[in-house]
């Protein structure tokens, strides 16, 4: 039997954990959606401004800031990548994302990019059905991701969504999806790509708190040399990433 075929105590009760938080996570995002189609006083609309605020508003952040922490961006995915062992796509995709996400709003962005992603993802299995070439497939793959981008951007008017930086970054996500789909299958594509969007969140919140906005306003150098410190640290870091862990416990417990 292989190692990480073995069930271990406490195996069933962190599963069932992991699928009760998915699917507060799925009702989460769904309740926010139905928010910034159906702006009108429903219980939805209201819970959701209760807990979240208003789910379109933008971030009021100064241009130098998007470009003082992009150092703390990169930091955040190479620590992910080389202690947590999380893949995303690349380096620069997660930044780029959470750069759309800053000019978009902290709620509207990644919603709004998320569903356009899903679009993709739903739309896959009936172009596979046209035979097109790989040239032909992606093409109108990200025109579609596109299309779905802009109309939900229109809907609730928040003109940052349809500016070419959103648009070209998620399509550019859908891309890597795709390629990612093809070579390792969609289970790994799927997780890396809840990798890669849970990674711009992360990067968006931290680089949009305001202990970092305030560094940036008064060091204005301090974030990127501290953060060009710091990945060079982590990037001499050569043990073990912590998602090993979790493969070599049922190894070392079953005494291989």
């Amino acid at each position: 039997m292989r190692s990480d075929d073995l069930t271990l105590p406490g195996d069933i009760a962190l599963q069932r954990a992991g699928y009760a938080l998915a699917a507060s996570l799925a009702a989460t995002f769904g309740a926010i959606v139905w928010a910034l189609f159906d702006p009108s006083d429903n219980i939805v609309t209201g819970a959701v401004i209760a807990m979240f605020g208003d789910p379109s508003r933008p971030w009021d952040l100064p241009g130098m800031h998007l470009l003082l922490v992009m150092p703390l961006g990169a930091t955040v995915v190479v620590f992910v990548r080389s202690v947590l062992g999380w893949k995303t796509f690349g380096l620069f995709t997660p930044m780029l994302l959470a750069l759309a996400y800053l000019q978009s709003g902290p709620i509207a962005g990644p919603v709004v990019s998320t569903c356009a992603i899903l679009v993709g993802m739903l739309a896959v299995p009936f172009l596979k059905l046209l035979n097109l070439s790989r040239v032909g497939f992606l093409g109108t793959l990200i025109a579609i991701v596109v299309s779905a981008l802009g109309a939900m951007a229109l809907k609730f008017d928040q003109p940052a969504l349809v500016s070419a930086f959103p648009v070209v970054v998620t399509a550019l996500i859908v891309e890597r999806w795709w390629n990612a789909y093809e070579a390792d299958g969609p289970k790994k594509a799927v997780r890396m790509t809840i990798a890669t969007l849970g990674v711009a969140i992360a990067i968006q919140l931290l680089v949009a708190a305001p202990p970092v906005v305030w560094l940036a306003t008064e060091l204005p150098l301090g974030l990127p040399l501290a953060s060009t410190a710091l990945m060079i640290v982590l990037g001499r870091y050569q043990g073990l990433r912590l998602s090993e862990i979790a493969r070599f416990r049922a190894a070392a417990q079953a005494g291989v």
